[in-house]
């Protein structure tokens, strides 16, 4: 089978997808607008075939203007002397044409209202498979794709999604008119759809070039979204680099290449527009030719017919547009569809009520435990084994890159061992009870998130139910209290966007309030104070002495100042313990990791064993 064939099949089978998954969320309504499209089609023809016994009228010499009706049993009841007066026939033209706007403008209010909420429910269901997944998929996509799916992609969708309504809705016109042109001539009825499908199939190569731009234009906006996404998210490095000349190029590039694709997209589609027109008026030419010579159909039936035909050949042109723009948007649903299948396969179990309940009274266990985010490939941590005290401060040092973060996204319930167990308490933490696990963890990463809003809003997003006082008791604990007190509008103080309006050490405090607001079981600080100065590293320092005995905690760090008040420590060294135990002990022994450490040394990586 050839490449273009595929294709061909693909693009059915999208639309089929397409087609089945609004008939899916839409319900029985979906069934309610094709029997709206249905009606409109059947009003549109019934006052079209009440124009006939009107143009019999033109040129009759007599004043009397009776329309005379066809001879049938309904026909005779109605009105037994087989006419009506030319004002009741206008009057009833009148209204059916009055009725029928009114129906129109509700079909469409109801169609709208269809389409959106298949939309809204697309891109919810594309929302939540992304909330639900597993924290490891993301380490292996752009988050600007995942932006760019939930906005472009979703817009063109509904694109889609609006065309396919719309060739639904011209083919049962389509079909409305031809049953109306059968009663009046089925010989050119059939001349007239033959016309209609040649010159539908001649635009084939229009259509086929209509999807090839479509797959170009789901690329090339990717491109442009991950460039604005990355120049805009890092643009305080940019301007501190002086580089902004890089990404100007590299859109400048991008837009310039979108550009030669539309208009080489519009150069082409014109010509389909026009070779239509030119095959519409050669049709309607042959039209009148054959029914007035051939046929030798009435003045009446003639102009009947030609407003039949010019309704019809326009819809046929529609059918051409509309199917251009399935065609160019429809990648952008294969693209969502692909992508919310991929976060699907890694969907988190959701929690189990019959889950162990989870305690930290003795203890967090990690035994031989191992991970790597592809199976088969390098892991970043192996065999880990030791033990986080309950009640205790465990620091956990080592250089860069040798696993530390990697660890506390396990401890976290983030990431799931490929290999060994994480027992709290000596229940193992399983896909069964995470969820339930992570809320009772804290944690406080050296890249705070705060929402451009208030203070109060950000806190409450670890606790919405909780009172300002509660607010203030956890910033007094995370020694933040001091500096909220002084901003004018304090609780209710806007940060800006990502915390903008704050220094480092005020969002800092911020986010360690926000995490003491949980009340949890485990608190872990990952490089949470490691931008920061002396004066502020002390503050959180003491805010996490402070909390000794009340959670267990663990805080990762590499400066002598967040460790200094811990009551463990565990050395890491390319993902493998290398040292284990009391920080005092440690700090004494000659040649440990944390000796080292707090001398400032380099200690160069030796074979990995347990101490």
């Amino acid at each position: 089978m050839s490449v273009s064939k595929i294709l061909q099949l693909s693009f059915y089978l999208d639309v089929a997808g397409l087609g089945a998954a609004m008939a899916r969320i839409g319900g029985r309504r979906t069934l309610t607008a094709l029997l709206f499209l249905i009606l409109g089609s059947l009003t549109e023809g019934i006052s079209i075939l009440l124009l006939v016994p009107l143009l019999h009228l033109v040129g009759r010499p007599e004043q009397n203007f009776a329309v005379k009706l066809p001879n049938n049993d309904f026909v005779r009841w109605l009105a037994p002397d087989g006419t009506l007066q030319l004002t009741t026939v206008l009057c009833l033209l009148v209204g059916l044409v009055a009725l029928q706007a009114a129906f129109n403008r509700y079909k469409s209010v109801y169609m709208a209202r269809l389409l959106l909420d298949f939309i809204n429910r697309l891109r919810m269901n594309l929302f939540e498979s992304i909330g639900k997944a597993r924290w490891g998929i993301f380490a292996r996509m752009r988050s600007s794709d995942l932006d760019h799916a939930l906005t472009g992609d979703i817009d063109r969708v509904q694109s889609a999604a609006f065309s396919l309504l719309m060739l639904v809705q011209i083919a049962v016109l389509l079909a409305g008119y031809l049953v109306v042109s059968l009663f009046i001539s089925p010989v050119m009825t059939a001349f007239a759809i033959v016309v209609g499908i040649v010159t539908f199939l001649a635009l084939q190569p229009f259509r086929a070039r209509a999807s090839a731009f479509g797959r170009v234009l789901t690329t090339n906006r990717q491109e442009q979204y991950r460039t604005v996404s990355e120049f805009l998210g890092g643009i305080k490095v940019a301007k501190s680099l002086n580089v902004e000349a890089t990404y100007y190029a590299q859109l400048r590039a991008t837009l310039e290449k979108m550009k030669a694709d539309n208009i080489n997209y519009v150069r082409n589609s014109t010509i389909g527009t026009a070779l239509f027109q030119v095959a519409s008026v050669i049709g309607l030419s042959l039209f009148i030719y054959v029914a007035l010579v051939r046929f030798h159909l009435s003045l009446a039936e003639i102009v009947v017919l030609l407003l039949v035909f010019m309704r019809i050949a326009p819809r046929f042109m529609d059918m051409q547009m509309q199917a251009q723009q399935v065609l160019i948007n429809l990648p952008a649903y294969a693209s969502m569809r692909d992508m919310q299948a991929r976060f699907d396969a890694e969907r988190e179990p959701a929690n189990l009520e019959s889950a162990a309940k989870l305690t930290l009274d003795i203890g967090l266990n990690i035994r031989n435990v191992s991970f790597a985010y592809e199976a088969g490939g390098k892991p970043m941590v192996s065999d880990v084994t030791f033990g986080l005290p309950a009640g205790k401060v465990t620091a956990l040092i080592g250089p860069s890159g040798s696993g530390k973060s990697t660890l506390a996204d396990m401890l976290l319930g983030l990431l799931e061992p490929s290999e060994g167990k994480i027992l709290a308490d000596g229940v193992e933490i399983t896909a069964a009870n995470r969820r339930h696990w992570r809320d009772q963890v804290a944690y406080v990463p050296q890249d705070v998130f705060l929402l451009h809003d208030t203070i109060a809003a950000n806190l409450r997003l670890a606790a919405p139910q909780a009172s300002d006082a509660e607010l203030w008791t956890a910033l007094r604990a995370a020694h933040g209290a001091d500096f909220v007190e002084r901003l004018e509008l304090r609780l209710d103080t806007v940060v800006g966007d990502r915390g903008v309006r704050l220094s480092g050490g005020e969002r800092q405090r911020i986010a360690l309030a926000r995490a003491l607001l949980r009340k949890p079981l485990l608190l872990i600080l990952d490089e949470a104070t490691s931008a920061l100065d002396w004066q502020n590293q002390s503050l959180i320092a003491k805010s996490i002495d402070g909390l000794r005995g009340s959670m267990t905690i663990l805080t990762i760090a590499h400066r002598p100042s967040m460790i200094a008040f811990a009551d463990w420590v565990v050395a890491v060294e390319n993902g493998r313990i290398v040292e284990v135990g009391q920080y005092q002990r440690l700090k004494a022994k000659a040649g440990s990791r944390l000796s080292k450490m707090l001398s400032g040394e380099q200690s160069e990586p030796e074979p990995a064993e347990a101490s």
